[in-house]
């Protein structure tokens, strides 16, 4: 067990290295693929596991990226390199039985790593290699889990039936990634689908089972577009789009009220204009919904249109809205599954049942799906102690934790083999 801890431990510290933000996960990709590919898997990547991507980075910014890394491999990278990233692993053990996916998410935060002494991955020399990501999430950690996971099965595959597909999902934060994959019909032939996280709240030691609460969301880009002009000989031939994004931004915010249930609302970015005496002629905006449910956070969609057309008017702009992301809600768990999941592990672990997320996570987009077509999910929260928050420059978790995870998916395999 120990000599597990260590490998898996230096494997997180790896991928930690190469954090690497949505859909540009291209080493991390790569990493997979030679990975996946020498435990014997077959291998999907690239267009063929994706359907249509939300919330692209910058042409300028991939290709500034890309051409940085100078990345070779008897893999053809043209597709990933294009921003289709990911990988679908299968094996079949030729053996009828449960058709199992895991669902695991690759990429990193578009944050900064904190470089001081305190924080261990920096003093312990594992920090973050590129100034623009960090694995603020423990996505690092869930690959870990999954390609332990995977090994495993591989090794195991004459004592187990059924057949396995492990997803690793670019693009989670920002919720943009796994309605690609549901596109591409990635889990329309899932019996079970397994997935998880690291922390979120749930300290060392504690097995969540049935996760709640995720709430419902869409996140929007915000486009105004004005009219320049002089600001102190003609600012009337002007058309202000600054003024517009800010009345926007502050009538947004009076929205989220609603009595059927929580909603949630944050313009998380505005940027305008280009010059102290130039009438502000272009501003954007980053904005989220999330709502308890699909209904709420439909109608507080509709709601952030309205408001957008009228400060568009009121200002004489124009404008045009982009969505960047999105996910669907999940709150109700699968009672006698969890059940019986929580029997076969009861004495293995501490099992809490049906926490709340209270939050958003776009593999409710497959577990919907599953669901929709007949098969079972599972959401797993995997306690860990943190010494940040997620999202946080300084996030960190307890490694004793990646053990526990793949412990806890390997006997729930097992379980579902046996059925």
């Amino acid at each position: 067990m120990e000599n597990l801890k260590m490998q898996m431990s230096t494997m997180r510290r790896s991928f930690h290295k190469i954090a690497e933000p949505g859909w540009m996960e291209f080493k991390t990709t790569l990493r997979l693929l030679e990975e996946l590919s020498s435990y014997g898997y077959d291998l999907d990547y690239g267009k063929k596991i994706h359907s249509q991507r939300m919330g692209l980075p910058k042409e300028e910014i991939m290709k500034t990226y890309v051409d940085s890394l100078g990345l070779k491999s008897d893999f053809d990278l043209s597709e990933i390199l294009e921003g289709y990233t990911g990988v679908v692993a299968r094996l079949d053990t030729g053996r009828k039985g449960p058709r199992i996916g895991l669902r695991f998410d690759i990429d990193a935060n578009g944050i900064e790593e904190a470089r001081d002494e305190g924080h261990r991955p920096f003093s312990e020399g594992f920090a973050s290699e590129n100034n623009f990501a960090m694995h603020a999430c423990g996505h690092d950690g869930h690959m870990t889990i999954g390609l332990t996971l995977a090994k495993w099965v591989s090794e195991n595959r004459d004592n187990l039936k059924g057949s396995f597909t492990f997803i690793f999902q670019p693009a989670e934060e920002g919720v943009r990634g796994a309605k690609s994959m549901v596109g591409a019909g990635v889990v329309d032939n899932l019996d079970y689908l397994l997935g998880g996280h690291l922390g979120l709240g749930v300290e060392s030691g504690v097995l969540g089972l049935g996760t709640v609460g995720f709430l419902a969301t869409s996140k929007l880009d915000i486009y105004f577009e004005g009219v320049p002009s002089h600001s102190g000989a003609s600012p009337e031939l002007g058309r202000n789009a600054l003024l517009a994004a800010a009345s926007c931004a502050l009538n947004l915010h009076s929205l989220p009220q609603f009595g059927s249930g929580m909603s949630r609302l944050n313009v998380g970015i505005l940027r305008a204009g280009s010059s102290r005496n130039v009438v502000p002629s272009t501003a954007f905006m980053e904005v989220e919904t999330r709502g308890e449910n699909e209904e709420i956070n439909q109608l507080l969609r509709e709601k952030v249109d309205k408001v957008i057309e009228g400060s568009a008017l009121a200002f004489g702009v124009k404008f045009r809205v982009e969505e960047a992301g999105g996910a669907p809600a999940y709150n109700s768990y699968d009672k006698d599954f969890v059940a019986l999941v929580a029997d076969h592990l009861e004495g293995d672990f501490k099992i809490d049942i049906a926490r709340s997320l209270g939050g958003s996570e776009d593999i409710t987009y497959m577990m919907n799906r599953v669901e929709e077509l007949g098969g079972r999910s599972l959401h797993f929260m995997f306690g860990s102690d943190l010494k940040a928050a997620h999202h946080n420059n300084r996030f960190d978790f307890d490694e004793e934790s990646l053990a526990m995870a793949f412990k806890a998916l390997r006997r729930t395999i097992e379980l579902l083999v046996e059925e």
